[in-house]
């Protein structure tokens, strides 16, 4: 549909000012410009479907090349846990057996010590007895013997 602007357009003096000439009216420029411009843009139409097309296919090989990250990325997680896991385990049992074998170093070193221990407690017996047993029977039967004496 055709605008007033348009139409009072046609109307406007076809040459310059001065001496008159022959009467016609002016061409339309912009039906000119869009007639003469009409196989420019078919042409660009068709290398804008192009566009699109390849625009298109592009995003849908994104789309799946990110759904293939997405794939390796999981698997990759999944195997990084698997590791992870057999570490922790591999390092309990080392400080498992590394405990185990301190234990056991200290388990020795106190039954050495308790050995000691009771070998000198044997030969201070010997010397500890007869005063021990004086002074059982003291309580036992009053004696007063045996207090002082070693």
């Amino acid at each position: 549909m055709t605008t007033l602007r348009q139409l009072l357009q046609r109307f406007r003096p076809a040459g310059p000012p001065g001496a008159a000439g022959q009467a016609a009216v002016p061409a339309d420029r912009a039906a000119r410009a869009e007639e003469e411009l009409r196989p420019v843009f078919s042409v660009l139409a068709a290398a804008d479907a192009e566009a699109a097309a390849i625009r298109a296919e592009a995003e849908a090989a994104a789309t799946q090349r990110q759904r293939r990250a997405g794939v390796a990325a999981q698997r990759i997680m999944t195997a990084a846990h698997t590791r992870a896991q057999q570490a922790r385990a591999e390092a309990f049992a080392a400080a498992r057996a590394d405990t185990a074998q301190a234990m056991e170093t200290v388990m020795a070193d106190a039954r050495c010590t308790a050995e000691a221990l009771r070998a000198r407690a044997w030969d201070r017996l010997d010397v500890a007895a007869p005063s021990i047993v004086s002074a059982a029977l003291d309580e036992m039967y009053g004696t007063g013997r045996g207090r002082d004496t070693p």
